[in-house]
């Protein structure tokens, strides 16, 4: 089951080591080289240092003399529920070498040999996933670290306006019409969208409190395999989060929390897209319509154009978001693959029986509820 992984090899110059506070700039400025990114230490720090879960996890090789860190591959941990019992996984984010280092790609393949074992050896993490999974990173994946895609997520749409389509069947030499056009349309298909009694009382809120810590503890068990949604974990996690608002709709019945939906409006190709992070709700049809509908009305009053839903077809969700009218499969997003591996540390023949259970439960794709919001998705 285990990847065949070996601890890094240190040399009389280079060091491996597992990554610390008075690392975080060397790394951030190297990641920000590799990938050209312009990522501040605010953002770094956000997402590698302030996580509820913990500090960092991987490992990165700098010169023993001088401290330049010239390769790095760093994630961070994610608690998560497995079979109703606390775990906790390592998701890889970002694996970077120097280019203007000759042996850049040894490096490269050493820290991520060292993202296993150090993981494991020093925090005690057994397994390890990742989303938006490139056909590279899967095919170099499999041979170094046994990475399997579990399973896929499909991008799902809820047309909220007319303008795109019309651009695409009216061209440039109609884009005088559109402006005109395209809000009688979009007036015209909100006026008969389908009310939903559901008798839930709909909010947009600003942060989560302690009842969401009721709510995780209340839904964690519905599901082999899921991570963490408490009332700490969102609030780093979306309302934190320097580089993007996100906004939440809530459903409470009788003053109860019973579900929630988070989504993030950003520029695609000159329209606004809404796109949902997380859905909580318990496998409550009419919660799971009612939070789909009130983002929907939500989203279309800031003039985006589709509602999107990156889900496993078949499962609940996918059932609610197909009831809508104009839902469909989008055209425009590729399929989400995700991966996940076991991470053996240096002596995985070690291990405990329980653990190799567990691993079981996590391998199988099937047992997972998961939403983009659970990887690093765009940040």
């Amino acid at each position: 089951m285990y990847p065949k992984v070996r601890e890094p090899r240190s040399t009389d110059t280079l060091e491996y080591v597992h990554p610390e506070r008075e690392d975080a700039p060397a790394i951030k400025n190297l990641i920000n080289k590799v990938f050209k990114l312009d990522r501040d230490q605010a953002h770094h720090d956000w997402k590698y240092w302030d996580n509820p879960s913990g500090p960092p996890v991987g490992t990165l090789v700098r010169e023993r003399e001088g401290g330049r860190c010239l390769a790095t591959g760093i994630g961070h941990p994610r608690r998560a529920s497995v079979d109703g019992q606390d775990s906790c996984a390592a998701l890889l984010c970002e694996v970077a070498s120097d280019p203007d280092e000759r042996n850049g790609g040894r490096l490269w393949r050493e820290v991520m040999m060292g993202f296993s074992t150090y993981t494991n050896d020093v925090d005690g993490l057994h397994w390890a996933f990742g989303g938006q999974s490139t056909d590279e990173a899967i095919r170099v994946g499999g041979r170094w670290m046994a990475y399997r895609v579990i399973f896929e997520l499909v991008s799902w749409e809820v047309r909220l306006s007319y303008r795109p389509s019309l651009k695409r069947h009216l061209g440039e030499w109609g884009s005088w019409a559109i402006p005109m056009v395209a809000p009688v349309l979009d007036f015209l298909v909100w006026k008969f969208w389908k009310g939903h009694n559901s008798g839930l009382e709909l909010a947009e809120i600003s942060d989560f409190n302690s009842d969401y810590d009721d709510l995780w503890d209340r839904y964690r068990h519905k599901y082999p395999v899921c991570f963490f949604r408490d009332a700490a974990t969102l609030n780093w996690r979306y309302v934190a989060n320097p580089l993007w608002k996100h906004r939440i709709v809530e459903a409470r019945r009788n003053g109860e929390l019973v579900g929630y939906l988070v989504w993030r409006e950003t520029d695609d190709n000159g329209f606004m897209v809404a796109t949902v992070l997380d859905f909580w709700h318990g496998d409550d049809e009419k919660v799971m319509v009612a939070l789909i509908a009130e983002a929907r009305r939500k989203a279309a009053s800031t003039k985006c154009v589709s509602l999107r839903f990156a889900l496993k077809e078949g499962r609940p969700e996918h059932e609610a978001y197909a009831s809508f009218h104009s839902s469909r499969r989008s055209p425009y997003v590729e399929v989400d693959r995700v991966i996940c591996t076991p991470i053996p540390g240096s002596r995985p023949a070690d291990q405990d029986p329980a653990i190799y259970k567990m691993l079981r439960t996590v391998l199988t794709g099937d047992n997972w509820y998961y939403t983009q919001g659970d990887c690093d998705f765009r940040d």
